[in-house]
């Protein structure tokens, strides 16, 4: 392990969770590099109705060189395929022609591209990529685009998925694949507006003269950051402390709801504080720092963040276990996040689980094979499955285990050796069977890999 002078953070070198180098079309391979940090700055105007960024790219190539492999879902046509629409390129301080940075198939499936440099570079030397561009609806499935309110307002949310590629910070921002950890910065500047605005986020937010510095800590990944900015007329907030255990300090529970969703945001804040309370007992520590921010949506909104979420108040439960399962230990690749939907859905049921909660019914396995992971390296997405498919297994798994509260007396011990890491496919079905002393082999087999 070598120390990162640049953030003060252990580095390994190669990453245990970094894809291999994948082959290109015209020669040469694809590498996933390591990103120490990305700073940002969002320049959005109501008043026209547009929205420009820059972004800088710190990396280190690994132990492999190659062409360097990030996203950035900006500047695409409508098949996700073309980079005209970026503004520059420069990498270390040399410009670029912006096809220079055009997405590639790396095998990861539909929509799965990744931006590739056209630059072949050696082995374990830093780098930094500058980008500008102007900023629009995403190129990626579900992507919703900035919400202007009239001439003199905007609503602008982050809006990550795990459902589809490309769905968690590089729809705004340069960014890499969600095992990798760096330090991010966002700076919103809301300029041609009087209108005060409200930003919510999970990072740390600083007043500057026409918006704020945001600024996120060096473990977060990709699907870490939450970021809202809104109109203040247009929200309703309110924070409270509470006391979980494991921690000497009250836990801010800081609460938000746009003033067009009708519910009860003090209600709300009582279920969240009464749930975080009981997972904090049941499961393990808190790792989220000393505040936990729910942003309280309309119909179909669910997504949850480090420590954080927005969500409409039916998923609320679901996305605030998720703050231990999925964000308190988060999934080392894409193809791992299956784990937390599935877990979740079981122990919830308020999603699309067709289980129900704590379920421990025999699993036989003469069913129909399920994959749940992904099997390519480069694959980003979580299987629709998960939620249903995936709770089932865990409620077979229970049954396995002796019954649910064996089965959650098993999945917090993993939890709390693994707080604040990441978790994968693997680790849990090893964690499992010396658990349990239960050779869960042939249903991981049959109802995680599909291999019948």
């Amino acid at each position: 392990m070598a120390l990162d002078h640049a953030k003060g953070r252990l580095a390994a070198m190669p990453d245990p969770y970094s894809p291999p180098p994948a082959p290109l079309p015209g020669g040469g391979h694809a590498i996933a590099v390591d990103v120490e940090e990305v700073s940002a700055k969002v320049r959005l105007e109501p008043g026209t109705g547009e929205a420009t960024a820059t972004a800088e790219v710190r990396f280190t190539v690994g132990s492999l060189g190659g062409r360097p492999a990030l996203d950035l879902r900006q500047g695409l046509d409508g098949s996700g395929q073309g980079s005209s629409g970026l503004d520059s390129l420069r990498l270390d301080g040399r410009p670029l022609a912006p096809s220079a940075w055009a997405p590639a198939d790396l095998g990861g499936g539909p929509g799965a591209q990744m931006r590739v440099l056209d630059v072949e570079l050696p082995a374990g030397g830093r780098h930094r990529l500058e980008v500008g561009y102007p900023l629009a609806q995403p190129s990626a499935q579900g992507a919703l685009p900035i919400d202007w309110r009239g001439r003199d307002g905007v609503r602008w949310d982050l809006w990550m998925s795990d459902l589809h590629p490309g769905r968690y910070l590089e729809m705004w921002v340069p960014a890499p694949l969600c095992h990798d950890r760096f330090a991010l910065r966002v700076d919103v500047e809301l300029v041609s507006t009087d209108r005060p605005h409200v930003v919510v986020t999970n990072g740390r937010a600083e007043p500057t003269g026409s918006g704020w510095a945001v600024h996120f800590p060096y473990r977060f990944t990709s699907l870490s950051p939450m970021l809202v900015v809104a109109p203040a007329d247009e929200v309703e907030q309110r924070q409270t402390e509470i006391t979980l255990a494991g921690r000497p300090a009250p836990l801010a529970l800081r609460s938000t709801r746009h003033l067009d969703v009708d519910v009860d945001l003090e209600a709300c804040e009582a279920d969240v504080a009464s749930w975080l309370v009981s997972l904090a007992q049941r499961y393990g520590p808190w790792v989220h720092g000393d505040a936990m921010t729910v942003f309280v949506w309309g119909p179909g909104r669910g997504m949850e963040y480090d420590g954080a979420t927005t969500a409409a108040e039916g998923a609320l439960e679901h996305e605030v276990f998720h703050s231990w399962f999925g964000r308190g230990v988060k999934p080392a690749c894409a193809g791992d996040g299956w784990i937390d939907e599935a877990w979740t859905s079981w122990a919830t049921s308020t999603r699309r689980s067709e289980e129900p909660r704590y379920g421990a019914e025999p699993l036989d396995l003469d069913g129909e094979p399920v994959v749940l992971r992904p099997p390519h390296p480069w694959a980003r997405f979580t299987p629709g499955a998960s939620y249903t498919a995936g709770a089932r297994l865990f409620s077979g798994l229970a049954h396995l285990l002796g019954g649910a509260p064996q089965l959650r007396s098993a999945m917090a011990a993993w939890y709390r050796a693994n707080a604040g890491g990441l978790v994968s496919t693997d680790g849990l079905e090893s964690h499992l069977r010396a658990w349990s002393g239960v050779d869960i082999g042939p249903w991981w087999q049959r109802y995680v890999h599909g291999q019948g």
